[in-house]
């Protein structure tokens, strides 16, 4: 039987597999969400009666998914103020900030209040009628900086409760019945549902017309997003302006302009970008050869291969393994 080779594991998967007529197609957006890795630290709930303005400090992200209630929301740097209530998702990328009531008192470090009033027993902060659901998180895999380079220091996607299903909700129960009652595997599920939770605000936030230019835009854009995703399953084709142009069904000068517009690079710049990028994944989570990995990415020599890396990772393919390994 043919075989496709698994750079990600030890034994070949044979071909038929790989054409499975059960699998779902990959899109521009999942192949490039399959590169950020979310790490959950750790999950709480924030239970407080008005007066209150708690802050948080700088350097984690955060999500406040509010249960009931409202909250005002000021991050450090002079962003504005920003009102949510029941249902609403905030993400803050780094930066510090207060969750008050609006009411103007002196606002207490999170872990001060901690000291007096949190209870182990339920992971809640307080006791009171306006809660929220409180988790830091860090970012593994090397696309990570880009993605945090599209979104604001404060995001806020609204009414995301009242979506079908309630998913929100029952995303946040499964978190704490996690995080409340330790089994093996806890902290691996508590990520993967902040992964879920993170992706279903990435493309709801996207999709309400929020985003900008990069690669998220791109991945939503019909001509663009069909061009990405045909790079994206194939890094190691040698493609052309004119053969992407036709793909999108634009003359060339045409294509080049909306992708550059849209993408903020010319279609070949980031062809090679993603090349590397995949590249360092594979590095970083695989076990194939550096020789394997650039033949990979469209590399015909593992000398080609190991100045571009080095040109874009400041380190030899082998010096990153080494350092970069889990």
């Amino acid at each position: 039987m043919t075989e496709k080779r698994d750079f990600f594991a030890d034994t070949p998967v044979p071909l038929d597999q790989a054409h499975d007529p059960f699998a779902i197609d990959n899109d521009p957006f999942s192949d490039v969400l399959e590169l950020i890795r979310i790490r959950g630290n750790t999950v709480f709930t924030c239970a407080l009666s008005a007066p209150f303005s708690v802050s948080f400090p700088q350097g984690r992200h955060y999500l406040h998914i509010i249960r009931s209630g409202a909250v005002t929301i000021s991050a450090s740097g002079g962003h504005t103020p920003v009102h949510a209530e029941q249902g609403d998702l905030v993400m803050l990328r780094g930066n510090g900030h207060t969750v008050s009531d609006g009411s103007g008192v002196r606002s207490v470090h999170v872990m001060d209040l901690a000291r007096e009033h949190y209870d182990r027993e339920r992971l809640t902060l307080g006791q009171g009628d306006v809660t929220w659901m409180c988790g830091d998180f860090g970012f593994d895999g090397v696309l990570a900086s880009r993605l945090l380079s599209v979104l604001p220091p404060v995001t806020v996607v609204k009414g995301l409760r009242d979506r079908p299903f309630e998913w929100l909700e029952l995303s946040c129960h499964f978190i704490l019945d996690e995080a409340l009652h330790p089994r093996p595997g806890g902290a691996a599920m508590i990520s993967r549902l902040l992964d879920v939770i993170f992706v279903q605000f990435l493309r709801t936030w996207a999709a309400d017309g929020e985003v900008g230019r990069g690669w998220l835009s791109s991945a939503l854009d019909p001509r663009i997003g069909h061009v990405m995703a045909a790079m994206h399953a194939a890094p190691e084709k040698p493609w052309s302006v004119v053969e992407l142009a036709e793909r999108a069904n634009l003359s060339r000068s045409a294509f080049s302009e909306r992708f550059l517009r849209v993408v903020g690079q010319t279609p070949l710049n980031y062809l090679g970008t993603w090349r590397m990028d995949r590249a360092a994944e594979f590095l970083r989570y695989g076990r194939a050869s550096v020789g394997e990995i650039a033949e990979r990415v469209g590399y015909a020599s593992e000398a080609a291969f190991s100045r571009a890396f080095k040109g874009r990772y400041g380190v030899s393919p082998t010096q990153w393994r080494k350092i970069g390994s889990p």
